[in-house]
């Protein structure tokens, strides 16, 4: 009996991955294969007599969101979404998988994913972080989305927080400002550790004195905010300006500036980071610092497409960064000194 050609043959024949040969015979949309694999791959299937007739559904190629959060934080729709999004756009499908970031978990998911027809995997983490993937995801494509490895071959996109912290701080110094205070996060989240380097190397390129007396910890909360910017103002010169480490703190800082009769920006400007949906809300409007999720996500979408048009190619630890965009609003104004 004559074996039945399959696209694994196809594939092997034709010396690419089984995605490509599904991509191009199910002439799926917005796929960037080049003419020459195209023919390739038509004129191998003709060849071995490959059934390219009619088909009860089209069959796009599918590919796994391993993610350990889906919490009701802004951050996890533009992941998810920006994944989508692209993975459309490309001619794939989707299958989002939450683990709560528990190894059982995962390797459950993994085991489930070997008995699928998944194409490759982008690994994801709800906050930025460096992570220990397990061995079996190298039996896929895979990139890893708002998380890295320290040496392991697999491509990741995370968002550029130093540069972020780096160009909010220099906005205020740019509005006239020097006295500017940084409420940070937890040393133990990588975001708050990269930012406050950022605010650190703004003051440097302008000559502009660090004091250890602007920078408190906030924590991640609109109470961490409140409490931070009141112990700022028992300093003998307390800032004029004051930096972030997200939306919520900056919340803290609008009540307590309020309880105080301090008007934003008149005697104070304040900048956030997140572009949470109720910033542009807040009184005034909240000048803030936007994560790239939706870029990110799509990128990575982009490069787990990539791979698979290149199963050959030798897999090499390499970390994009994309960059954050400043959202201007209303709560920066330029620094006027009291007239003595």
């Amino acid at each position: 009996m004559t074996k039945k050609a399959t696209m694994s043959d196809i594939a092997a024949a034709c010396g690419v991955s089984q995605a490509t040969v599904s991509l191009v015979l199910n002439n799926s949309p917005g796929t960037r294969i080049s003419a020459a694999t195209r023919q390739a791959v038509l004129t191998k299937a003709a060849e071995i007599g490959y059934n390219t007739g009619p088909r009860r559904v089209e069959r796009r190629p599918l590919i796994a969101m391993m993610i350990n959060d889906v919490s009701s934080s802004p951050h996890v729709a533009g992941l998810i979404e920006g994944v989508a999004e692209a993975a459309n756009e490309l001619g794939f499908l989707v299958s989002v998988m939450p683990t709560a970031g528990n190894e059982e978990t995962e390797h459950a998911a993994l085991d489930h994913l070997a008995t699928l027809p998944v194409s490759g995997v982008i690994y994801a983490r709800l906050i930025t972080q460096q992570v220990s993937v397990p061995a079996r995801l190298s039996e896929w494509p895979t990139v890893l989305l708002n998380c890295y490895t320290s040496d392991e071959p697999f491509p990741s996109v995370v968002p550029g927080d130093l540069v972020a912290g780096m160009k909010a701080t220099l906005r205020l110094i740019d509005a006239g400002h020097t006295r500017i205070a940084y409420i940070g996060g937890e040393d133990a989240i990588e975001a708050s550790r990269e930012r406050i380097k950022g605010y650190r190397r703004a003051l440097m390129m302008r000559d502009i004195p660090f004091d250890n007396a602007l920078v408190l910890k906030g924590g991640w909360t609109i109470t961490g905010g409140y409490n931070a910017f009141k112990r700022l103002q028992t300093l003998t010169e307390p800032p004029t300006a004051l930096c972030c480490f997200c939306d919520r703190t900056a919340m803290g800082v609008y009540a307590a500036a309020a309880e105080a009769r301090l008007s934003i920006p008149g005697d104070i400007s304040v900048i956030g980071f997140d572009n949470e949906s109720y910033t542009a809300d807040m009184l005034p409007p909240l000048t803030t610092m936007e994560l790239p999720h939706a870029d990110m996500a799509h990128y990575a979408v982009e490069k787990l497409a990539e791979l698979l048009l290149t199963p050959r190619l030798k897999r090499e630890n390499q970390k994009m960064k994309f960059e954050c965009e400043i959202i201007e609003r209303k709560s920066v104004a330029q620094f006027r000194p009291l007239e003595q």
